[in-house]
This record gives structure tokens, C-alpha cells and sequence, in this order.
């Protein structure tokens, strides 16, 4: 468990023992990477901002428990992205939405995380070669290199088994290597 895990759980305990202050450290800890994840899933940052108030509203009042309290982060990124998709349904007033259809944009992230440390800039090439990743494998790429996730708490946001978790990663990165090789960019995965 890293250590930002250890200190969510911290304040998660404390915050069930009566600390309010708690609480509201743990939502300043977590808000911009759920912003940030939830944007990448609908970009609307109304809707992202609005389904992170009601997750924590019920996590204040307490209306679920978690018996694995080292998992809330994961818990809750798996429940923006369940309040996302609701509101996205809710709003195309049709029941034909599909979870597998959100789009994941990685733009933003891979260039902050590859390309913003001075000397580079995002060419259309890289652009090109995340683009030819399925949005479930930029959603993975994204929670297990980004935000540093453990495969079981990937799994669990992207409701899959932890087999296919590392199923994906690994097809994820080899595509990526693939199509880096093709286009004959030097840097390394």
C-alpha cells in the first residue's frame, strides 16, 4: 500500500470516528483525481463536479460502509464513474447508453506526463499512436501509470477480474510499443 493509500485510510478511520476535518481533508486529497479522472470519461466538468459532491455527500452521511476501507480510493472512482454514466443516461433519456461506450480522452494526461518537462512537444504522431488504443486501454493505462493504481484496485474501477486487468495492460503497452516501433519514435515504454 503506498503511501498516499495508507494516509486515505487514516483519514477515512478518523473521519468515522467523528472528525469532520478528516472528511474534508480526505475531499481536498481526492477531488482533483477524481476531477481529472471524471472529466477524461464525459468531459463535463459540471457533471464530473456534480457526481464527486454526491458521492461525498453519502460518504458523509455515511449511507455505505466499506468493509475494505484500503480500497476507497478505488471505490471511489468506481462510483464517478457509475454516477457519470447514470447522469449521461439520465440525460440522453435513453436506455441504450453503454458503459463500454464512454469515451476516455488521454490526451492532456500523456502529454503533461511524457512531454511537458521543457524540451518536447506533443506531434502528431504520439497524438496518433494514443489514439489507436481502445478507451479501455487508455482507461487502464491511465489508472495504473497516472494515478498509480494496484491491479486489484483497477479491476475493481473497471469492473473486470484481475486477470484481465493484466490481460489489458500488457496488450495496452505492447500496442504502444508496437505502434512506436511503426512510426519510429525513440523513447521508451
Amino acid at each position: 500500500m503506498s503511501v498516499k493509500e495508507k494516509h486515505i485510510q487514516q483519514l477515512y478511520f478518523q473521519f468515522l470516528r467523528g472528525n469532520d476535518k478528516a472528511f474534508t481533508k480526505l475531499y481536498d486529497l481526492l477531488f482533483d483525481d477524481l476531477m481529472h479522472y471524471g472529466w477524461r470519461l464525459c468531459g463535463n466538468k459540471e457533471i464530473v463536479e456534480d457526481a464527486i459532491q454526491d458521492i461525498f455527500i453519502k460518504l458523509y452521511q455515511k449511507s455505505f460502509t466499506l468493509n475494505d476501507s484500503s480500497r476507497l480510493r478505488a471505490f471511489l472512482f468506481r462510483a464517478i464513474k457509475n454516477s457519470i454514466f447514470n447522469q449521461l443516461l439520465r440525460d440522453s433519456r435513453s436506455t441504450t447508453l453503454d458503459l463500454e461506450s464512454l469515451e476516455f480522452t488521454l490526451n492532456y494526461t500523456i502529454e503533461e506526463s511524457l512531454f511537458t518537462k521543457g524540451e518536447y512537444s506533443m506531434t502528431d504522431e504520439v497524438k496518433k499512436i494514443m489514439d489507436s488504443l481502445t478507451e479501455r486501454q487508455k482507461e487502464i493505462i491511465y489508472l495504473r501509470f497516472v494515478h498509480d493504481m494496484s491491479i486489484d484496485d483497477i479491476s475493481q474501477i473497471m469492473d473486470i477480474n484481475t486477470q484481465s486487468a493484466r490481460n489489458l495492460i500488457s496488450r495496452s503497452l505492447q500496442k504502444l510499443r508496437d505502434n512506436i516501433s511503426n512510426a519510429s519514435i525513440v523513447f521508451f515504454i
